[in-house]
């Protein structure tokens, strides 16, 4: 069952100043995507709170984590907790996320489309269930990784391993690049990523399919997921590389062991963005491999 904790902070423009440090600091606490954590504010000049949604923690360690939470943020008061029902309630929180510039995008959910005026670099995300919202740390790195990318050379066709929400592959084809495509082991983020694709009326056409893994070679692969799964898929998502690979959803202490195993399948390590202890890799394939064709790695 789903259990819904929440505190409540208090109401005025200090506490939305504080929001982004408390994110950070609940963040750290955060193991592979769980729980499920926000802080905001739902209703314009009301009270500000903190939102954590338990999908797969025990009871006890629901305590554990909570106690956590308020140990390095002593300002937070006692939580509340409640089991919910059965409804999508991470699409419920999301709903009360608030636009989020991540390079020179702005990320924003669909009921804040009439507030911002129209442009190119805004790019509208209804997440539902799917990851993706620009929120997290690993979605931000992966856009500015992109635009840096894109500032130097065309990014090409680009290939999304795990699209999430699809917002990648829409910064991707905001920049210019095509063809696009992108995979994802759950049907409700492909069904999302479609939705997504479509709202935006992106200028080409993007191939998103349920997939376990890279389905297609592009010159420029991402894949956001985490450590592990990146490291046991490095042979796949690396033979998918033609040029350039953005790697992202790992912690700063997994950058050693990550950056190893794609080393290892014939990439260079790049470059690095880091945001609130959350890494983007960036890689190239050296000149003399891309001539000699990625079969011989």
């Amino acid at each position: 069952m789903i259990v819904r904790a929440f505190a409540e902070l208090g109401v005025g423009d200090h506490w939305e100043v504080r929001a982004a440090t408390l994110m950070a600091q609940l963040d750290a606490l955060v193991d592979e995507g769980e729980p499920i954590v926000s802080v905001h504010c739902p209703i314009q000049d009301g009270t500000w709170l903190v939102d954590v949604l338990f999908t797969q923690t025990p009871p006890d360690a629901q305590a554990r984590w909570l106690a956590a939470a308020r140990d390095i943020a002593p300002e937070i008061p006692a939580f509340q907790t409640d089991p919910l029902a059965d409804r999508d309630w991470v699409a419920e929180s999301q709903k009360a996320l608030h636009p989020v510039s991540a390079g020179t995008f702005i990320i924003h959910g669909s009921h804040d489309t009439y507030r911002l005026p129209p442009s190119r670099r805004n790019v509208e995300i209804d997440a539902g269930r799917a990851f993706g919202t620009a929120h997290h740390a690993s979605t931000r790195g992966c856009i500015v990784a992109l635009e840096q990318l894109a500032r130097k050379a065309p990014l090409g066709s680009v290939h999304d391993v795990g699209t999430g929400t699809g917002v990648l592959l829409l910064v991707a084809d905001r920049l210019g690049a095509g063809p696009l495509s992108g995979g994802d082991i759950d049907p409700d983020a492909v069904r999302v990523a479609k939705a997504n694709a479509g709202a935006n009326r992106s200028s080409r056409l993007i191939h998103i399919r349920v997939a376990n893994g890279p389905f297609a070679q592009a010159d420029t692969v991402i894949a956001n997921i985490l450590a592990r799964p990146l490291i046991a898929m490095a042979p796949a998502v690396a033979r998918a590389t033609g040029e350039r690979l953005v790697l992202s959803g790992l912690r700063t202490r997994d950058v050693r062991r990550v950056t190893a195993a794609y080393r290892a399948r014939g990439l260079v390590k790049a470059g690095q963005i880091t945001i609130e202890d959350w890494a983007t890799l960036m890689f190239k394939r050296p000149r003399l491999c891309r001539l000699r064709g990625r079969d011989s790695l």
